[in-house]
C-alpha cells in the first residue's frame, strides 16, 4: 500500500521565509475521513490507519502543481502520521487530496486521536504561507 505523496524538492541550504498572505495564501483544508486499523496483522495491511485531507487552492501567482504543503501538528499526535517535509498530493485542477498512512494496530492497541494540525503552502524556494488549521479526531476502532 502506497500513500502517493510526493516530497517537494526545496532548494538545499535555503532558510524558510514567511511569505505575506497576499503572495501565498493560507490553504482551505478539510479532514475528509479517518479510517483506523482493524487488526495487528501488518502483512495484510490491516494494521494501517488512513487519514484523508483535501485542500482547495485559490487562483493566483502560484499554481498548485508548483507548491507543496507542510502538515505540522500543534500537539503530539501519538502516531507518526505526517511527514516532516512539505509534500504534494493527488491533484485535480485547484484541488489536492492527501492520504496519510501510519501503523495503527488493532482497536485494542490504538489511542484516540485528537490533534490540531497547521497546514501551510511551501514553495520550492522555501517561502511559507500562513497556516490554516484542521482538527483531526478519531476514537479507536472507528
Amino acid at each position: 500500500m502506497k500513500d502517493k505523496l510526493v516530497v517537494l524538492p526545496v532548494v538545499a541550504g535555503d532558510v524558510a521565509v514567511d511569505a505575506p498572505a497576499e503572495e501565498l495564501p493560507a490553504p482551505a483544508a478539510e479532514v475528509v475521513e479517518v479510517i483506523r486499523g482493524i487488526s495487528a496483522d501488518h502483512a495484510s495491511c490491516d494494521d494501517v490507519g488512513l487519514l484523508t485531507v483535501v485542500i482547495e487552492w485559490p487562483r493566483g501567482e502560484h499554481r498548485l502543481a508548483d507548491i507543496g504543503f507542510e502538515f505540522s501538528p500543534v500537539d503530539d499526535v501519538g502516531y507518526e502520521i505526517f511527514p516532516t517535509s512539505p509534500v504534494s498530493g493527488i491533484q485535480d485542477r485547484r484541488r489536492s487530496e492527501f492520504i496519510f498512512m501510519w501503523r495503527d494496530g488493532s482497536p485494542a492497541q490504538q489511542k484516540p486521536i485528537d490533534v490540531l494540525v497547521d497546514v501551510r503552502a511551501v514553495t520550492a524556494d522555501n517561502r511559507r504561507g500562513p497556516p490554516s488549521r484542521i482538527h483531526v479526531q478519531s476514537n479507536p476502532g472507528t
